[in-house]
């Protein structure tokens, strides 16, 4: 190999150059990682164990990325893509490993962020938990959308990875069909009326992304149609001609695939990539479906193993992998009925809670669950869920998580068990602060993001500095859970206990220390 260099050690690195590596794991981000040259080097779409030919497009004083030339020695843990566009779209990340190596590099990358970001002991880390069907398991779909130069042609999929270039699909393996059927039918309708895609340079076009909701019980789904547009009210939007266009699009829609159950507009005219604005309008049938999650456990309230029903409207949050929420829900049920054990009339407080799905979950178990949540159409699905199954001891708060914890507290609430779940961000400074000063006796924290996890799960730890004129207080990690909600993917979420600490006395189960 004419400018390869074999492992050296400590040797220098140049832009250009071609290097052999062995990848020694992967990291948070999904990327192969080998130290043989003294520092990282960050590979994509290789393996743990892979003997591979890299070329190097970025190299730094503390570390390089490559780009993958050819593979060596294949590692065994490496499986068939089932998808033909994996090699350039961006949707998937390890679709090239076997499923149980993406479980294996899951719980060493939560293990890998709660120790060094953390501070925490790796041995509280599981196993995650896999999922049944790696495949076909999204429920909600999000294309972006572009017109090829000179076209009125809709192309709508993902973008290749760390760009902007678009990748036209027809079908995707992480999908059901039901989605492959409604993107073809979108497409082909936004063509016929001549809506065309919005261009992000000159801010001209209509249509900014195709979204879609898929209900795995009903076998229906709910197109939301991102569109570049301005209107004060429903009103003036129906009597605009783009308005008048959409609506007859939305009824074609409708009557070409049968399992088109609503069509929807967002209306979005700011610049940048948000996706969704503030305003949407029905179009045609219905604005929501409706999800049954049901628990297989014998043990559960009849009310978990007959199923609870969730409508969904377009912008409220659920999770994207319909069959591994419950997996989830178990988890934190367990962890929740473990902690209340023995208490007479529990206090449950569901942090972020969406459409109420951990609440109605947690609701067996509780004398009363309030339920925080600051978008209001999220909200306003959750009241109907809980009328929907007949749960009267949930009560739904609107605000922010940083406004209501306090004023919870303030009105002597002293809650049991606090469940967060909270973006990828994680927690703010602000709710860290409230849940240390509202001292409930355990802590269920649900992280889509091991990074963020790891750094509040540090914050929360028993300090002198959380209270420095009192007691040290704090609340120490029992046991993290990683689930696997994103297969094909490096994401992955986690169910981690705390229990709280005080010097002047153990909380819970905790021994003094």
């Amino acid at each position: 190999m004419e400018n390869t260099k074999m492992h050296e050690g400590s040797a220098s690195l140049i832009r250009g150059q071609s290097v052999v590596v062995r990848i020694a794991s992967l990291t948070p981000t999904g990327a192969g990682i080998s130290k043989d040259f003294g520092r990282p080097i960050f590979v994509e779409r290789v393996a743990p164990g892979d003997l591979a030919e890299v070329e190097l497009f970025d190299v730094r004083k503390d570390f390089a990325k490559g780009k993958l030339v050819k593979l060596i020695e294949s590692s065994p843990q490496r499986a068939e893509p089932p998808c033909p566009l994996f090699k350039v779209c961006g949707g998937c990340q390890w679709q090239h490993l076997s499923y149980e190596a993406q479980l294996l590099s899951k719980t060493d990358i939560v293990k890998q962020a709660v120790q060094h970001i953390g501070g925490q002991d790796p041995a509280l880390v599981r196993d995650t938990i896999g999922a049944q069907e790696p495949l076909h398991y999204r429920n909600k779909v999000q294309f972006p959308v572009r017109n090829p130069k000179g076209s009125q042609r809709i192309l709508a999929g993902y973008f290749k990875q760390d760009s902007h270039e678009l990748v036209n699909i027809k079908f995707c393996p992480v999908q059901p069909a039901p989605l492959d059927r409604m993107l073809e039918t979108v497409k082909e309708a936004c063509e016929r009326a001549q809506i065309w895609a919005y261009d992000e340079r000159t801010g001209k076009g209509s249509l900014r992304h195709i979204n879609a909701r898929y209900s795995f019980s009903h076998n229906e789904v709910l197109v939301t149609l991102v569109i570049n547009m301005k209107a004060k009210t429903e009103e003036e939007f129906a009597k605009s001609p783009l308005g008048k266009r959409l609506y007859d699009m939305a009824r074609q829609i409708m009557e070409s695939d049968r399992e088109i159950v609503g069509v929807c507009a967002n209306l979005n005219s700011e610049p940048g990539n948000r996706i969704l604005g503030e305003q949407t309008i029905c179009l045609s049938g219905k604005d929501f479906v409706e999800e049954t999650l049901k628990t297989s456990r014998e043990d559960y309230p009849a009310l978990l193993r007959e199923g609870l029903h969730f409508r969904l409207s377009p912008t409220s949050f659920f999770q994207v992998n319909t069959m591994q929420a419950v997996t989830l829900l178990d988890q934190i049920y367990d962890r929740v009925k473990e902690a209340v054990a023995g208490v007479e009339k529990p206090v449950i407080v569901d942090a972020f809670a969406g459409v109420g799905t951990i609440a109605l979950w947690l609701s067996p178990l509780a004398a009363s669950v309030y339920a925080i949540e600051e978008h209001a159409p999220a909200i306003a699905d959750g009241e109907q869920n809980a009328a929907l199954n007949g749960v009267s001891n949930v009560q739904f708060l609107h605000g922010t998580v940083e406004t209501a914890l306090p004023q919870l507290r303030a009105q002597g609430l002293v809650p049991d068990v606090i469940v967060l779940d909270p973006p990828r961000k994680g927690l703010s400074q602000e709710v860290l602060r409230a849940l240390l000063d509202f001292e409930a006796a355990t802590l269920v924290y649900v992280s889509c993001n091991p990074a963020t996890l790891a750094r509040d799960l540090k914050i929360l730890q028993p300090s002198d500095q959380n209270r420095p004129n009192g007691p040290t207080i704090g609340y120490k990690t029992k046991q993290i859970q990683p689930v696997d909600l994103f297969p094909q993917t490096y994401h992955v979420e986690s169910v981690t206990t705390l229990e709280r600490f005080s010097s002047h006395g153990a909380v819970g189960n905790m021994e003094e220390t």
